[in-house]
Parts: structure tokens; C-alpha cells; sequence
């Protein structure tokens, strides 16, 4: 078994296969492609670091264990399932793949929460470049299918069975199981909703203004308590105001 190593953005990833310089070839003929993005469309480059961070936490439910594979080897499954899942969860939004009905009322409170915000056309501007941008990303990932594929089918038998195997487990993604929690946890709606709607959140001033906001919207059963979203999301994305937002104790 060779190795290759693909580097980007500092990081180091080696790819395990029979011939990783076909694999390496189609996974960076991918980025290329995926990354030809219209716009910052959160305004991340304004944004405090608890929001990108935020968005992080969310996006990595989409790999398998729960992980940004941003370093480390990669082997044929592996990358078959990333690919696999990441066009299963754009198919679901797409309405190609039917959502559960916790998941669907889920899905249309996160919709209401953000349709409640005034549509300026600034923002309008960029919620077409979005739109545009999450295209030119899935239709990425599209065509990088069968170019591994076939990639994979150039390096070995072994490795083009390993992707494949990985690419149907990664597609093989239920109505509900965004709400069970085999792919998202309980918190990631919260951490995509913190990292979309940053500039409305920063406006809160404090964590316990923005929990009460997420509970009002969403419903404190799906955030938790207080304390739950002190712990879980503000202290693990780094979340700070200048003053904590806490009600005040009674005597």
C-alpha cells in the first residue's frame, strides 16, 4: 500500500492506496472546483471567532465520527463515505430524500427564524450568492464521484470495493436520522444557527440573552437549559460577552 500526501490550508493529509497519486489528483481537481465561491456568504471575515467556530462544529456532523478529516490518512473508505454522506445530506435538503417529520418541523422553525429577520438588499444579495455558492459546491461533489471512482478503479480492485463500500454507507441516510442523532448531535442545529445568524446573535450581549432568543425561536426542550448551553455550545466555541447574561439569583 503507497501513500501520498496532500497538503493545503497547513495541513498534511496522506492517502492511503494502491496508487494515491490518481486519488490525490481527482481530490484536488474537487477543491479546486468547489471552492470557486461568489461570496463570504455569513460575512465571516467580520465575524467574532465563536462563530466560525460555530459553523465548524456543525459542519464536521456531516464526516464520519463526527470530525473535520482535515489531517491524518485517509483511506479509500474513508473518503467514499465523506463524499457519500455530503450527497445524501444535500439530496435530503433538496427534497430528493424525504425528511422524518421532527426533522421537517425542525427544519421549517430554523425557516421562520430567519425569514423573521428584515430582508435588506444587501442581504438579499447575498442569499442569491449562496444559493449560487452551495450549487457550484454540490455539483462539485457530483462530478468528483465518478472521477475517484474511477480513479479508484485505476489504483486497484481493492481500493475501488473500499470506496465504494464507503460511498453507500455515506448515502445510505434515513428520513429521521438527522433527529436520532446518528448523524447530527444535539446541539449541531444550534451551532449552524449560531454561525448563519452571527450578526444577529452578537447583538444579544450576552450568552444568557442569546439562549433566551434560541428558546423563544426554537424551544428550550431542543436548546436546553441555561447551564446546558453555558457548557455544551457557548464554553466550547468560545462564546464571550462583556458581561454573562446571567438572571440574577434571588435572595
Amino acid at each position: 500500500m503507497s501513500k501520498a500526501k496532500l497538503k493545503g490550508s497547513g495541513q498534511k493529509i496522506t492517502i492511503k492506496a494502491k496508487n494515491p497519486r490518481k486519488i490525490k489528483s481527482a481530490l484536488k481537481a474537487w477543491v479546486q472546483s468547489a471552492e470557486q465561491n461568489a461570496c463570504d456568504p455569513f460575512n465571516l471575515d467580520k465575524a467574532p471567532a465563536w462563530a466560525e467556530n460555530a459553523l465548524a462544529e456543525a459542519v464536521k456532523t456531516t464526516f464520519p465520527g463526527h470530525r473535520l478529516p482535515t489531517s491524518g490518512e485517509w483511506d479509500m473508505e474513508l473518503i467514499g463515505e465523506i463524499f457519500g454522506r455530503q450527497q445524501a445530506i444535500a439530496k435530503l435538503y433538496a427534497g430528493e430524500i424525504p425528511m422524518g417529520p421532527q426533522v421537517e418541523a425542525e427544519y421549517q422553525k430554523l425557516e421562520k427564524l430567519a425569514s423573521s429577520q428584515p430582508l435588506s438588499p444587501e442581504k438579499a444579495a447575498v442569499q442569491k450568492d449562496v444559493l449560487q455558492d452551495l450549487a457550484t459546491i454540490i455539483g462539485a461533489t457530483n462530478q468528483a464521484i465518478p472521477q475517484l471512482m474511477a480513479s479508484a478503479l485505476g489504483s486497484s480492485h481493492e481500493d475501488a470495493v473500499q470506496f465504494q463500500k464507503g460511498l453507500l454507507r455515506g448515502m445510505s441516510l434515513a428520513p429521521d436520522e438527522l433527529a436520532t442523532g446518528n448523524v447530527f448531535q444535539r446541539h449541531t442545529r444550534t451551532f449552524w444557527v449560531l454561525g448563519t445568524q452571527w450578526q444577529m446573535f452578537v447583538q444579544c450581549g450576552s450568552v444568557g440573552k442569546v439562549h433566551r432568543t434560541l428558546c423563544n425561536a426554537i424551544g428550550e426542550t431542543k436548546i436546553g437549559s441555561l447551564k446546558t448551553f453555558e457548557r455544551d455550545v457557548a464554553k466550547k466555541i468560545g462564546m464571550k460577552f462583556r458581561r454573562s447574561g446571567r438572571p440574577p439569583q434571588p435572595k
